[in-house]
Order: C-alpha cells, then structure tokens, then sequence
C-alpha cells in the first residue's frame, strides 16, 4: 500500500513538472511568435511607405532626366547656330538656360531612414534587404555627389559666365526673358564649341546614371511588390 502511495505521488509529481515545463514552452513560443508577427506587421508597413517613396523618387529622376534630355538640344541647336546655320533666335532665347541648367538629385528617405531605426535586419529577405540597402546607400549617394558637387558637372558654374561674355554682342535681356537678336555670323569659336562639346559628354553621362538607377527603383518596386503580396 505504501509503495502505490509513493509511485502515485511520484507520477503527480513528474505530472506537475512536465505540466510547468510545457506551460513555459507554451508561453515562450507565444512570445516569440507574437514579436515575429509584429516585426513582419513593422516590416510590411515600412516596405509600403518604401514603395510609395520610391515612386516619388522615380517621378524626380524622370524628371532631371527629362531636363538633360533639353540641355542637349540645347547644345545642338548652338553647335549648329555657332556653326553658321540659320536657326530660330526665338529658340535660341528659350534654349539658352537650358544649356548651363543643373538639376538637384531628389530622394525621399524617411522610410529607409525609419527602417535603419528598427534595424536593417527587420527585412527578413536578404536579397531585398541588400537590393534596399545598395539603392539608398551607393546608387543615390552617386547621383547626389554627381549632379551636385562633382565639378565637371557643374554647367552653371564653370560656364554661364564664359557663355554670357561670348554671347553678350548677339543677345539682349528683356522682362527677364534671354532674347538673341542676331545670327552668329563668324567663325565657329574653338573654346565655345569645346564648351559644348563638355557639356554634350557629361550630360550624356549623368543621363545614363539616373537611367541605371530607374532600373534599380523599378527593380526594387518589384520585389517589394512581391514580398507584399505574400501576406
């Protein structure tokens, strides 16, 4: 009798500690998946916010390169002015600002700036994360670096001032308007057509760069696009 006593509250007894043990496993596996799915919940939000930003960004990089696309008809129309042809004043007026314009590299960031604050890893695919990563970090930091602060690319500043003393006998300002009044009539200059053909060279080559970072947001729209749609 004793003895069933004993094996009795022996099983009671390794009842109780598996009962323990699987309550705390129980808890502990609720926990951890209540922390993925509010990651996975944070991810998504900011996977949603990156895509909308990163249509932004693709509407501003249209745009500068729509704006290079200009200046290099600018520069056609005044090699072919500067070349003896007869050409319309009228466009050469309206193209001449076009010429020397630059352009500012536009990208919106809050999201990926969000993202670094939760931690980079909360993008549980790896090659998204790096796509992400590579994007904000490498492809528009160039582009920034490009169009703003690397010297042969700064049209306004290396050339408004050679162009407006080489034009200066063949245009006049009006209402704050450029009007040329006059054919060119002379020589091609040699300075003023390297000038153009400088500026022809690096426009060609930012164009280019905002192009391979069209592919690169069009690229990451998709994989968000996809990561998305799993939920």
């Amino acid at each position: 009798m004793g003895k069933k006593k004993r094996d009795s509250g022996l099983y009671y007894f390794i009842l109780e500690i598996f009962s323990i043990f699987l309550g705390v496993t129980i808890a502990f596996l609720a926990s951890h998946w209540n922390d993925v799915r509010k990651d996975r919940i944070t991810e998504q939000k900011i996977l949603a916010e990156l895509k909308v930003e990163l249509g932004t960004d693709l509407s501003d990089v249209q745009n500068n390169i729509n704006g290079h696309q200009m200046g290099l008809k600018a520069v056609n129309l005044f090699q072919r002015y500067c070349s003896g042809e007869n050409v319309s004043l009228d466009s050469l007026g309206f193209f001449y600002e076009r010429l020397h314009r630059d352009y500012l590299s536009i990208t919106n960031t809050t999201a990926y700036e969000t993202l670094k604050s939760k931690g980079l890893e909360i993008i549980t695919n790896e090659d998204l994360r790096n796509d992400i990563v590579k994007l904000y970090d490498f492809e528009y930091e160039i582009l920034e670096k490009l169009e703003e602060q690397y010297r042969p690319a700064q049209f306004h500043q290396n050339y408004f001032a050679i162009l407006n003393k080489h034009f200066k006998n063949h245009m006049k300002v009006e209402a704050s308007r450029v009007l040329f009044t006059r054919q060119y009539g002379q020589k091609p200059d040699t300075e003023i057509m390297m000038i153009f053909r400088e500026i022809d060279s690096w426009r060609n080559f930012l164009m280019a760069s905002y192009r391979q970072t069209q592919e690169s947001i069009a690229n990451l729209t998709r994989q968000i696009d996809a990561e998305l749609e799993e939920d």
